[in-house]
């Protein structure tokens, strides 16, 4: 869970946009070294090299929050949470870019 308090505009390789304030969920995985821990661990430091779309978000959300399931699929967490109906997709592409399966990967709240 990452909260925006304020607009985030960015550009990572073909997507540019502006995300409004707004509580969203990414959904990611951590099948490099480290597993999970380390995933997580650059995930939530602030001083990091922008290298996915979602670092652009983390070093400006003021709070942030991590669910980890072990073995979970990205693709199976954002199919539930949309079917909830509590979410949309607020740009498409954003964090799926090597998924063939989902719009996106990072989800907003409908608060």
């Amino acid at each position: 869970m990452l909260k925006l308090v304020e607009p985030v505009a960015f550009t990572r390789g073909k997507l540019a946009a502006t995300l409004p304030p707004g509580t969203y969920i990414y959904a990611g995985s951590a099948n490099g070294p480290g597993g999970m821990r380390a995933r997580l661990r650059r995930h939530f430091r602030k001083d990091k090299a922008l290298r996915w779309h979602v670092d652009e978000l983390s070093v400006r959300a003021s709070s942030m929050a991590a669910l980890a399931i072990e073995g979970g699929s990205e693709c199976a967490i954002v199919e539930a949470l949309l079917a909830s109906g509590r979410f949309t997709i607020p740009l498409p592409g954003f964090g799926s870019s090597d998924c063939k399966a989902c719009a996106a990967h990072l989800l907003a709240y409908k608060e």
